[in-house]
């Protein structure tokens, strides 16, 4: 079978459970063709995978903070994206010839999808948006409420709304329920896979009785500063090693590093080893970040970017793990205090056992393939 995968692209999140989910499906004897944009469509283009590119859509902001009023007013150009999105998509159709597409929180493709005849199956870990709750603009909220209204409309089309978490932490639209599946997330690698925390530091090279600080922001240029303020405090930081991934969207030459603990680096396909081998994890707050760090059990600080409604739910979420502290992204006096309180107090961070063991119940990429190809049986089985 040949399956589509459209990925949103902002930030790397999406394209990367996607990624491990084309892995998953190709082992099993399926084709797989990607269709991106921004970060997503840059990470994408690191792997074997043939790649289409779509209109860039994106959000408005800076110094860790999405302004949504200026988002908003940038959208005025949301219609003509999302007409030629359907164009090139349709092109893209035509040229891969896919069996079935998937979408990852890209709403165009499931109408051309549905004009073109094709199966269409929709991945999401947000149903209800809700950005409009930091802003008092009337406007917003009216164009919030549109929105919702139409992302409903739309997956009401596709075979299954595929949700990459376990039951109970996603509020589903009443319109929407018998149409979705909660099947766990999409994970690179099961947590048996993943080598130890001594395994992985004789790995890397890195001592076993060093105090280290990993730092990620992902694909996202709205963690640029997240990554200043670790330099800023880092000379009060106790660690003896700080380590920083950039991701894709930021440059190491926009910092300066005057600390010889901190290492910077641009980016890594093994994030989850680095976050398995430190002491301690700093990160934004995106859903499949949130999703490793849960399957590894690894003590974390989540700095949500600020007016990013969908990273602050995944941070109170994670806060119930046991696992996870939060502080806010441009506070770095507050963010000093909690990381090293965490580092003092590791031996007492433990997780959730009840919510663990519900999480382990879930394997994703398994459950997204019985689910599509269950529905293709029984659409070959009806024309049969």
């Amino acid at each position: 079978m040949k399956i589509l995968i459209a990925t949103c692209g902002v930030g790397i999140g999406h394209s990367s459970r996607d990624l491990a989910l084309a892995n998953y499906l190709k082992k099993y004897g399926h084709s797989i063709e990607f269709a991106s944009y921004g970060s997503g469509l840059k990470y994408l283009r690191k792997f074997s995978f043939k790649t289409y590119t779509l209109p860039k859509m994106n959000f408005e902001g800076k110094n860790g903070e999405i302004d949504i009023e200026e988002s908003i007013k940038q959208s005025k150009d949301i219609p003509f994206t999302f007409i030629k999105s359907m164009y090139k998509e349709s092109r893209i159709i035509k040229i891969a010839k896919p069996d079935v597409i998937l979408c990852d929180s890209h709403y165009s493709m499931p109408i051309t999808a549905k004009f073109l005849n094709i199966p269409c199956y929709v991945i999401t870990n947000d149903l209800t948006f809700g950005f409009s709750k930091n802003t008092q603009m009337k406007s917003i909220k009216y164009f919030e409420k549109s929105i919702r209204r139409f992302i409903i409309e739309i997956t009401k089309s596709c075979k299954k709304i595929m949700i990459p978490d376990i039951p109970g932490v996603i509020e589903v639209p009443e319109e929407l329920k018998n149409k979705t599946e909660y099947i766990g997330p999409l994970l690179h690698y099961d947590s048996d896979e993943i080598g130890t925390k001594e395994e992985l530091r004789q790995k890397y090279n890195i001592g076993i009785d060093e105090k280290i600080l990993v730092v990620t922001i992902g694909g996202s240029k709205f963690g640029k500063i997240l990554i200043k303020n670790i330099c800023d405090i880092s000379k009060d930081i106790n660690a003896d090693k700080i380590i920083v991934f950039t991701g894709l969207e930021v440059e190491l030459s926009s910092f300066e590093n005057k600390d010889s603990k901190i290492i910077l680096n641009e980016f890594t396909n093994n994030l989850v080893e680095w976050m398995k081998l430190s002491d301690l994890t700093i990160t934004l707050a995106g859903h499949t970040t949130s999703m490793e760090l849960l399957s590894i059990k690894q003590p974390n600080i989540m700095v949500p970017i600020s007016n990013h409604v969908e990273q602050e739910k995944n941070s109170r979420r994670m806060q119930k793990t046991g696992i996870t502290k939060v502080v806010e992204i441009n506070n770095s006096i507050k963010l000093l205090e909690v990381i090293n309180d965490s580092l003092n107090k590791l031996d007492t961070i433990k997780i959730n056992d009840e919510l663990y063991a519900k999480f382990l119940l879930y394997n994703g990429k398994k459950n997204a393939l019985d689910t599509i190809q269950n529905n293709i049986n029984q659409i070959k089985h009806i024309y049969s």
